[in-house]
């Protein structure tokens, strides 16, 4: 948890970052943050989780999607459709992981409080986050083909 303000810090100077070079490609940014950030929610689920069995299901599928983010920089580094593929994969799966420890922690409920735990606000916020992120990039061209728009 000691790593949690340095790391909000890292995000917020590389979105500076890809504001300021939005005049030229800033997908290696974005790639960067997306690397380190599921590297990172995937090493604090992974410390959270006391059952082995989910220690191992978050190493695998936290591996596939590093594999899945340096094969389409690689390949297809300037290619925006194969990024937002691997958010898309990449926020499912943090999502779900993060799901997956509050389960736990309500059915193993015990009498301390959920919300004094730092453990459940994380999972909360990746929760909401991502799953919005994943839902509005999984339904883009959707939205863009419909002209749909917020409040019109």
């Amino acid at each position: 948890m000691k790593w949690f303000l340095p790391f909000l810090g890292l995000v917020f100077f590389g979105e500076i970052l890809a504001i300021y070079f939005c005049t030229v490609s800033n997908i290696e940014i974005y790639y960067i943050i997306s690397i380190v950030e599921l590297a990172f929610y995937s090493y604090i689920f992974y410390h959270l989780h006391h059952r082995k069995s989910i220690k191992k299901i978050i190493f695998f599928l936290f591996a596939i999607c590093e594999i899945g983010y340096i094969i389409s920089f690689v390949f297809f580094g300037k290619n925006y459709t194969y990024f937002f593929n691997n958010l898309i994969v990449s926020g499912f799966y943090l999502v779900t992981i993060a799901l997956i420890y509050l389960y736990i922690k309500v059915v193993d409920f015990d009498n301390t409080s959920l919300t004094s735990e730092p453990g459940f606000w994380i999972a909360t916020g990746v929760s909401l986050f991502f799953s919005g992120v994943s839902i509005s990039f999984s339904l883009y061209n959707f939205i863009k083909n419909n002209s749909l728009y917020l409040f019109g």
